[in-house]
């Protein structure tokens, strides 16, 4: 366990402290801050008209939901640039060899390398979480929705994670390992597109479950359903367990 910290401590500070990750920071802070603010006031603009003809307007659903979502479509592009330096970069610069002859398990390699990038990950959601946490400063809503949406993004990023890992294991071209993660995180969100392409019931239920935006959809409607958590927690324990079945394999090659 000290070895898998430490691994994972190293990874971390290596990670936060890159030109990479305060590119994408100011980025991720630019763009957030841009569209949040517009969405406030396009919310007070509707909320004013609705409040005069007796309605009123839903601010998770109107402002927090249409944040998270973009904050998951930034996390998408940018998880596998983090993730391609966990191994890809180890391999190319020739530290990878270092790493298997140590006296540390493929597995802890593995957990530590998925523990760094998602410890680095949750520095961005908090600052997803600062906009909405001011909303509260002048405005009312329930929190439980807030909550179980980002419970949910954390899960969601994790899957992102697991898979840029192991697309990272699998090759020392860190531009490959980033482009090979994007494609596999697309397509467990188009996955369950192919449920409008079949008639049987029962192919189009294994569709919708397997596909992760189906999955998320609850989190964001506030509602932590088990066999969401479960699925998501699944398919992270997944494809950490490839990278540590490859980084295994790299040792006796």
């Amino acid at each position: 366990m000290r070895a898998m910290f430490a691994i994972a401590w190293k990874d971390f500070r290596s990670l936060v402290s890159s030109p990479i990750f305060f590119v994408i920071s100011g980025l991720f802070c630019c763009l957030l801050s841009f569209t949040y603010i517009r969405q406030i006031f396009d919310f007070a603009r509707r909320s004013m008209v609705l409040a005069h003809q007796g309605q009123g307007v839903n601010i998770h659903m109107s402002v927090f939901a249409s944040h998270l979502s973009l904050v998951n479509l930034i996390l998408l592009l940018a998880i596998p640039v983090f993730t391609m330096r966990a191994l890809a970069e180890e391999k190319k610069m020739r530290t990878y060899d270092l790493l298997l002859t140590s006296p540390i398990t493929a597995t802890q390699i593995s957990f530590g390398k998925f523990l760094a990038v998602f410890m680095s990950g949750m520095v961005l959601l908090l600052i997803a979480a600062i906009y909405p946490l001011g909303t509260a400063l002048f405005a009312d809503f329930s929190w439980g929705p807030l909550i179980s949406s980002f419970i949910g993004l954390a899960l969601l990023m994790g899957i992102y994670i697991a898979i840029g890992l192991f697309a990272s294991s699998v090759t020392s071209s860190v531009i490959l390992a980033a482009f090979l993660g994007m494609v596999l995180i697309l397509s467990f969100w188009f996955i369950g597109q192919g449920a409008g392409f079949s008639d049987d019931p029962v192919l189009s239920a294994f569709f919708e479950h397997v596909s992760v935006g189906q999955q998320f959809v609850s989190f964001l409607q506030g509602t932590l359903k088990l066999t969401a958590v479960v699925y998501m927690l699944s398919a992270i324990a997944l494809f950490v367990f490839l990278t540590q079945r490859v980084v295994e394999s790299s040792r006796w090659r």
